[in-house]
């Protein structure tokens, strides 16, 4: 387990290797925000299908949650 975090933890930073601190926590930053974007994506199609992977009561909870999120970009 703890290898495997590792590793790709290693393949995320692999491209930012050589370069000043700054670019490397600028590399990061967006690597997680584009993380973030496709999980987003994918959670808005799975709210579109005709049967949901997540039961009600785990819908109403990340509903409540993405509505929470929302209010933190402002």
């Amino acid at each position: 387990m703890t290898t495997n975090a590792s590793e790709c933890f290693n393949d995320v930073l692999k491209p930012a290797r050589g370069m000043p601190i700054q670019a490397l926590v600028c590399a990061t930053y967006y690597h997680t925000i584009d993380l973030f974007l496709k999980q987003q994506e994918n959670t808005i199609g799975w709210e579109s299908e005709a049967v949901p992977p997540y039961i009600p009561r785990v819908r109403v909870m990340l509903r409540k949650h993405a509505e929470e999120a929302e209010s933190c970009l402002g």
